[in-house]
């Protein structure tokens, strides 16, 4: 790896480590250091390279709360490597908006760049990398979950946990998937959108923030993100009237439409739950520290509180 930031990116670094990679199966994730600066390395075979072009087009634009990609030696912002994607990004800020949440200055610059984003003229380069988003393989990974519990004999004790607590919720996630479904008409996606603009991805130092970790940008609609400071997301523990007062003083005036809001809160609840479920049913492919996690966190996306609550909710803004 050190050989190929080198030559593809004029890059000498010292040292690489990998780091946790999150969510994301089909990528290494690194973090490579020079003798002066850090960079966050991804070498991917998956997705697509919304997660780049977004925010090079917003630092293009100015915006300073996005880490433009490094490009390469020829202008690209990104190379190829033995069929895989590589791309190096500067590395930012280490404390999380999970840690401690946000302060004044932070919130209203996550509510700009946010705007930003969601300004962000649809050109063909944009239209040739973004997927368009809808709840159809959410569904589709609901009803194989389902499937894989309903069929498949519990291996071991996580995963008869992991049984009898989506049993226990069987029919309230049936009604969403339907609820998601009938919604959907109401819902026509033109935005440019980071479609996971949750705390965990808010980066913060003092005087900055960055949102980062755009790999999932995607053509939706506004409130696919806005979602994310309404309630039932992580790191509602730092979301209160007055963050979301700064929030939307730093991305402005908005409507927000109810349909398109429990659509959202519906689709990513109903994913949220499956990934969980399907991991923590299956032993032997991501360890059982993982595994239990994910049983405690399968519980807290159930809960009254939770986006799957909240998409059944009567319809208001949150």
């Amino acid at each position: 790896m050190i050989d190929y930031v080198a030559a593809d990116f004029g890059i000498r670094l010292v040292s690489v480590e990998a780091i946790d990679g999150g969510v994301d199966r089909a990528a290494q994730n690194m973090r490579g250091r020079t003798a002066t600066a850090a960079y966050a390395i991804k070498w991917s075979a998956g997705g697509t390279a919304a997660g780049l072009v977004v925010p090079s087009a917003l630092a293009d634009r100015g915006l300073r709360a996005v880490a433009a990609p490094v490009r390469t030696r020829d202008g690209r912002l990104w190379s190829e490597r033995d069929g895989r994607r590589l791309s190096v990004v500067p590395w930012v800020g280490d404390r999380s908006g999970l840690d401690g949440g946000l302060d004044e200055a932070q919130w209203r610059e996550f509510g700009a760049v946010l705007a930003a984003a969601h300004a962000l003229p649809v050109t063909p380069e944009l239209a040739a990398v973004l997927p368009v988003a809808g709840h159809e393989q959410d569904l589709a990974a609901t009803r194989a979950t389902q499937e894989l519990l309903q069929s498949s004999p519990p291996p071991d004790d996580i995963a008869a946990r992991t049984r009898e607590i989506w049993m226990a919720h069987a029919e309230r996630i049936a009604a969403v998937a339907d609820r998601v479904e009938s919604l959907a008409p109401a819902v026509t996606p033109s935005t440019v959108c980071h479609t996971d603009p949750h705390l965990g991805n808010v980066l913060a130092a003092p005087g900055r923030t960055w949102l980062i970790d755009w790999d999932d940008a995607a053509l939706s609609t506004p409130e696919h993100d806005l979602m994310f400071v309404l309630g039932g997301t992580y790191g509602d523990e730092h979301i209160g009237a007055r963050e979301r007062d700064w929030f939307f003083e730093g991305y402005g005036p908005v409507t927000v439409d109810p349909r398109r809001l429990a659509y959202w809160r519906g689709s990513r609840g109903l994913a949220d739950i499956a990934f969980l479920a399907g991991e923590a049913f299956t032993p032997g492919d991501y360890g059982d520290t993982w595994r239990a996690r994910a049983v405690r966190l399968l519980e807290a996306n159930l809960r009254p509180d939770a986006l799957i609550a909240m998409a059944m909710d009567p319809f208001d803004a949150g």
